[in-house]
């Protein structure tokens, strides 16, 4: 029946697209002696042009934006309200566009790396001393020294209740080059969660328009925001790490994969961040164009909601675990994705081929039915208890999962689950409110190359987007052992215990996991595809 199944849904797949979403913790910060360093790179001794530069529209794509200089245009899936980084996740738009930078950074390989911050101590279980890197400045040429970054990191506990506790930030101090930070207990995940964009160094000041045009330390400034539309952008001669070859940038937000793909195609767009998983072999056989990809750190899954009376009954959750096919979901879905099963993708050190994976088990499916007491009783192919059928609603707001989820409808059927569909606009109130049965969402499980702030934020008793009043004393006791231990062979260990924990509840359904795909014409070089998605533009890029 699974095959059946595929057949079908790929068929649908391909009408419905004419054409077409590592390490845990750096060894730097493992003891309380060690320190990590990088030599600075020359710092451009060219200021801030003061002439506003307005891109120019082109049929080819890159092109320049007055005579002789060079334009980008890129696109994203998604904009904030603002530029802001610290308004909700408003930071991870800038950090796409390269407009700001945190003190560390998060590598290709989960490692972290020295950014605004060269080289950083522990001095003790709560104290770090960061030097922050001679020689960089704000894009309008201000030195950024540690007092600087005080002014920021603080600003942004101010403004946003995340940035005080995803690091545990107790006080900051500043001295010269020197910024001390204290948390308010041992917290494992601290360096790690710096690399937040939440965490962006940005210019702070009474005169200054956060929203629209913050100043960063970035290879690129702002020069015009539209919400929701575009930004448009130059680059910043002064970039300590060297000024970008490219001239120009306009940044537009289509939220559509596939719209995102055409725009590409159509020379509208020269690079993009994400295309539909099924129109990547388009794309990556076609020599016009290239797709590079690393297996990403975005997980697609199911919340489960366990306030739903059925879904209290951990039997019913595993049998809805059972019962998709993962396989089938990715044959579906095209080379975009992969077989997910579990908390933390394969490319994970957390144990992934050793575990006790989600996996398609349909017989088990039904007999866990049956356990909980339900069975067919009238004939019409849907389980019931009580004289109640077992109907649960998907709730989702990306119409592009609808090709999934409506296998994943399929697949429960079989099962004897009913499963209904709910496409809403916004998810966030339901979220909030805690108002679905099951919410089906996506994840940065590592978005800061550590595996804490995925299970801090999601499955902790009183984690901040826990909505789905899942709870565990012994997965609490975890978490809260990661925070004390600094050392990467016990965080392993710890995050391993933790997702055996998860999986035996069935704490969520973890579908599959998304690669991240840069999509971009021929001309665009020096791309580096990052596993964290946050990361996009950056001063290599180049135009040939």
């Amino acid at each position: 029946m699974a095959r059946n199944i595929l057949i079908a849904f790929t068929c649908a797949a391909v009408m419905a697209c004419t054409l077409f979403a590592g390490c845990g913790s750096s060894s730097s910060g493992n003891s309380q002696d060690s320190s990590v360093s990088q030599n600075a790179a020359s710092v451009s001794a060219s200021s801030v042009s003061k002439e506003a530069k307005t891109p120019a529209a082109s049929e080819n794509g890159a092109s320049a934006s007055t005579a002789g200089e060079k334009h980008l245009n890129a696109a994203l899936y998604w904009f904030g309200t603002s530029l802001d980084p610290a308004t909700e996740y408003d930071g991870w738009t800038t950090c796409r566009a390269g407009i700001t930078e945190t003190l560390v950074t998060v590598d290709k390989n989960y490692e972290l790396q020295p950014l605004l911050a060269d080289s950083w101590k522990q001095t003790d279980d709560t104290t770090w001393v960061f030097h922050i890197r001679d020689g960089v400045t704000f894009q309008d040429g201000t030195p950024v020294d540690a007092a600087a970054c005080k002014a920021s990191l603080e600003r942004a506990m101010q403004v946003q209740e995340r940035a005080v506790t995803a690091a545990k930030i107790d006080t900051i101090e500043a001295d010269g080059q020197n910024l001390t930070i204290k948390t308010t207990e041992p917290f494992g995940a601290f360096l790690a969660n710096l690399s937040e964009p939440l965490y962006s160094i940005i210019k702070v000041g009474d005169d200054q328009d956060y929203a629209d045009k913050p100043i960063g330390t970035g290879p690129f400034m702002v020069t015009d925001f539209t919400v929701n539309e575009k930004i448009d952008e130059v680059k910043y001669d002064g970039y300590w790490n060297g000024a970008s070859d490219i001239d120009s940038v306009t940044i537009t937000c289509i939220e559509d994969d596939s719209t995102r793909g055409l725009a590409l195609q159509s020379g509208e767009q020269d690079i993009v961040q994400r295309v539909a998983s099924t129109d990547i072999d388009t794309f990556a056989n076609d020599s016009d164009y290239q797709a590079l990809n690393t297996t990403g750190a975005r997980i697609r899954l199911l919340l489960l909601n366990q306030s739903n009376e059925a879904l209290k009954d951990a039997n019913v959750r595993k049998a809805l675990a059972d019962c998709i096919d993962y396989d089938s979901l990715v044959s579906i879905l095209g080379s975009g994705v992969t077989v997910a099963g579990a908390p933390y993708p394969a490319s994970a050190p957390y144990g992934y081929d050793d575990l006790d994976k989600q996996t398609y088990k349909p017989d088990e499916a039904k007999s866990l039915l049956e356990q909980a007491g339900y069975k067919d009783s009238d004939g019409d192919g849907i389980v019931d208890k009580d004289g109640k059928n077992l109907s649960l609603k998907i709730t989702y707001s990306m119409g592009d999962y609808t090709t999934m989820l409506e296998a994943v409808q399929s697949m429960a059927k079989e099962a004897g689950i009913d499963i209904q569909l709910n496409l809403s606009d916004d998810t966030t109130e339901s979220e909030k409110n805690k108002d679905y049965d099951i919410l089906c969402t996506n994840w940065q499980c590592l978005s800061t190359g550590d595996p804490q702030w995925f299970l801090d934020q999601l499955y902790k008793t009183d984690g901040s987007d826990n909505s789905m009043n899942y709870s565990n004393t012994d997965l609490d006791q975890i978490i809260s052992e990661l925070s004390n231990t600094f050392d990467t062979d016990g965080r392993q260990k710890l995050t391993i215990d933790a997702e055996k924990i998860l999986l035996q509840d069935t704490a969520s359904i973890w579908l599959v996991g998304e690669k991240n795909y840069v999509v971009a014409n021929s001309k665009v070089q020096n791309i580096t595809p990052y596993p964290i998605d946050y990361y996009f533009i950056d001063n290599k890029l180049s135009i040939d």
